[in-house]
């Protein structure tokens, strides 16, 4: 688990060493086990190790000299792909590292070896026979892969930052990305960046630059439709979820010592507590520690006493950090700068849970993907009754019925959501740059995200952007701090699990999650329905303390000028009685954009 670069010059001229051994170094804060490079000629790999698990690890590797790797690889499933590769003839250790098999995996399969990996990755492969570099990104896009196209030329990197140390590598800013940013606080393309000319490898595809040229392909997606399994007993569904689940939480641990975020909803709970029994029953000497973000006056917040129930019935400790401390900071210098808009670190708790993290492990397990595992396929009844069997649909009703455990079926919503008519009323912000609405046609672009028909396909909501850019704000070379953030939901093997599930009873309200927790977690945590939106904490605070001057000295960066226009934007906040939290909200990504902006300082050309 690491942060990779590489350079490859498609005009045949050598690698720079110096360049190459730069990039890598910038990477060495988040990857602080270990650095190399190799370089052939017009292509080099640089390698910065952060050791996460078990299995040793040395990149850039080869087996045999002509073809070398480099990537970022967890894989899931390794016993049926060693299974596989020693029946094609490979000789194999148990403990092979990861990246190990992925290269004897391409030796054996090439570009098919990806219908036999699963789990967490991005990584290059130079083969030298034909000339060819072949890149590949993990299925939902959980390690990111960014891209620089040069004459004749590529460059790549899972740290963009790196990207900019390259003399060719532009600092112009694409504007879409920046309109997307204030509009919805992320940029939606799966495909770009906030730099103009460098690009992101989306989830799911491979990469392949040959003959000077680049081509990109997807080599997966979710099938649009699935045979729902049809048990004979009830219990079968829980039984297969909950071997799934843990083996998905296993396989992102393979380690004494971990992390998590700890809310005290229904995920994190869930993944906390499965992840702190299996490090149990692993081994004696175990460092576990859950973090909870804690309201103390802006909110009204119980979280923090389902947290505890949940920690106390586990028996692993728990640290509180308090919400409004971080948030009434004014912002400082950053202590590293993110390579793209985000938030204000210091202003957030999250921030100093991964410092937390990262004084005594590499691992953070995050419950994020509850809510696409176990979103309702809106084409659920539609399809029982296009294939006739409401007869199975019945038999789950009636068994649970019996079983007086059934959940809200929630027809009435079903029915609400088909019955639906109309668009949406669309306010535009009035405090954006009117030429840069114009330019960038801002109002049609919100206008097409906010009417957009929902994903009806199962476990569709994967793929909205949210995610991928979850993803990406998670990684190290993001973060700048040496922890990888795990997310057992989104394992492939579970997922294609819960695609074949039948929507009614096991998706309500998550009733297939909240029956494979019992005796695992409180009952009071266990059966509490989703907690709606709590409130605006920095809208609470804003009516408390009024408009601060760190916020005008920001909006008055001159970078800023060119998207936001400033006078709209104060009154705005100097006339908060009149505006609503959600519209105060919505503003806050032109202080988070402007504070990027204002420490927008990209490596220089040729330094650290």
């Amino acid at each position: 688990m690491s942060g990779f670069i590489g350079i490859l010059n498609g005009d045949g001229q050598p690698i720079d060493p110096t360049i190459l051994q730069q990039m890598t170094d910038l990477m060495a804060p988040q990857g602080p086990d270990a650095q190399d490079t190799w370089s052939d000629g017009h292509i080099g790999f640089g390698h910065s190790l952060l050791q996460t698990t078990w299995e040793p690890e040395q990149q850039p590797h080869s087996l045999d000299g002509k073809v070398w790797i480099t990537g970022d690889i967890r894989l899931d499933r390794r016993d049926e792909l060693i299974v596989q590769l020693r029946a094609s003839g490979c000789r194999l250790e148990n403990n092979i590292p990861d990246v190990v098999l992925v290269l004897h995996a391409y030796h054996v399969w090439k570009e098919a070896c990806l219908e036999r990996l699963s789990g967490d990755f991005a990584f290059a492969i130079w083969d030298s026979l034909q000339q060819r570099l072949f890149c590949a990104r993990d299925h939902f896009g959980i390690v990111p892969f960014y891209y620089t196209e040069l004459e004749n030329g590529l460059i790549f990197s899972n740290h963009l930052n790196c990207l900019h140390l390259h003399p060719q590598v532009s600092d112009r800013l694409n504007e879409q990305a920046i309109g997307d940013f204030l509009l919805f606080g992320m940029n939606r393309e799966p495909a770009t960046t906030t730099f103009a000319n460098i690009q992101k490898l989306p989830p799911a595809h491979t990469l392949i630059f040959s003959a000077g040229k680049v081509r990109i392909q997807r080599y997966w997606q979710l099938p649009e439709r699935v045979e729902y399994l049809r048990y004979k007993r009830p219990e079968e569904y829980v039984e297969q979820f909950q071997a799934l689940f843990e083996r998905a939480v296993a396989d992102r641990l393979q380690t004494d010592r971990a992390g998590t975020h700890l809310s005290g909803g229904l995920d994190s709970t869930s993944i906390a507590a499965t992840a702190y029994r299996l490090m149990k029953a692993a081994g004696s000497s175990v460092d576990f520690r859950a973090y909870t973000i804690i309201y103390k006056q802006l909110l009204e917040d119980d979280e923090g006493d389902y947290a505890t129930q949940v920690a106390e019935k586990s028996g692993f400790p728990i640290e509180y950090l308090v919400a409004e401390d971080y948030i009434k900071q004014a912002p400082l210098e950053p202590e590293y700068h993110y390579p793209e808009p985000l938030l204000i670190p210091n202003q957030i708790a999250e921030v100093e849970i991964m410092r937390r993290i990262a004084g005594y492990s590499g691992v953070l397990l995050a419950g994020f993907g509850g809510d696409p595992a176990f979103y309702p396929s809106s084409s659920y009844w539609p399809d029982l009754l296009k294939t006739g069997q409401l007869q199975y649909f019945m038999r789950d009703i009636l068994g649970y019925i019996q079983a007086r455990r059934l959940p809200r079926i929630g027809l009435y919503t079903q029915l609400r959501h088909w019955l639906k008519v109309g668009q949406p009323k669309i306010n535009f912000p009035d405090w954006f740059n009117p030429d840069f609405v114009e330019r960038m046609q801002l109002e049609a672009r919100l206008q097409e995200a906010l009417t957009a028909k929902p994903q009806a396909a199962r476990y569709g909501m994967t793929f909205e952007p949210l995610w991928s850019n979850i993803f990406a704000w998670s990684d190290p070379g993001f973060t700048g701090f040496p922890v990888k953030t795990r997310f057992p939901f989104f394992d492939l093997r579970l997922v294609s699990y819960l695609q074949s599930v039948p929507t009614v009873p096991w998706f309500e309200s998550k009733f297939l999650l909240r029956e494979a927790m019992q005796g695992m977690l409180p009952n009071s945590v266990r059966l509490r329905p989703k907690t709606p939106l709590r409130g605006f904490a920095h809208y609470n605070l804003m009516q408390q303390r009024g408009l601060q001057p760190w916020m005008e000295k920001l909006v008055t960066t001159p970078a800023l000028a060119p998207y936001v226009s400033r006078e709209p934007l104060l009154q705005k906040w100097q006339a908060l009685a009149k505006l609503s939290p959600i519209s105060y909200n919505e503003t806050t990504s032109a202080l988070q954009l402007a504070y990027w902006l204002f420490h927008q300082t990209t490596p220089k050309k040729g330094q650290k």
